[in-house]
């Protein structure tokens, strides 16, 4: 019997999925920032350390302005 395992795309956008559900429950809503960047990542453009990076980067910004 042959098993078909989940691409890499298909455990991203699982475990996306499974984050935004949670964070939903929580009453977080993501922005559009967000929800592109997670499509980055799901597609496999990104990584998940590129995204802390990023997030990292916005915040720090908005500290100093």
């Amino acid at each position: 019997m042959h098993i078909k395992l989940p691409s890499p795309s298909q455990l991203r956008q699982r475990n996306v999925s499974n984050v935004v559900a949670s964070g939903r429950i929580e009453g977080i809503v993501p922005t559009k920032q967000l929800e592109q960047s997670l499509s980055d990542y799901v597609s496999g453009k990104k990584n998940i350390a590129q995204l802390v990076e990023e997030t990292k980067q916005r915040y720090v910004t908005l500290r100093r302005g």
